[in-house]
């Protein structure tokens, strides 16, 4: 499964100056295909394959970040166009 990940940096250049650090260390989490930072430098988008959302990258970045959000992606294949189809037709 891959999930998006949208992460704001909490307020605070010290806040910045140690996620750089700890990210140095620690890298990014396995499974994690990209990693951008918004055109503000204070947000991060992750897409990340994974199991199950990865509790340990999780409790390694939080304590810098004022704001995660965990956007689940599926895949729009045939088998998923076909059950919307049939979603709408039953929305009356």
């Amino acid at each position: 499964m891959k999930y998006v990940v949208i992460s704001r940096l909490a307020p605070g250049v010290d806040s910045a100056r140690k996620a750089f650090e700890v990210f140095l260390k620690a890298g990014l989490p396995a499974g994690t295909e990209s990693v951008w930072a918004g055109a503000d430098g204070k947000t991060f988008v992750n897409i990340v394959e994974s199991e199950t959302p990865d509790i340990v990258a999780s409790s390694t970045y939080a304590p810098f970040f004022e704001a995660s959000t965990v956007i689940p992606v599926v895949a729009v294949d045939d088998a998923w166009i076909e059950a919307i189809r049939a979603a709408q037709a039953n929305w009356g």
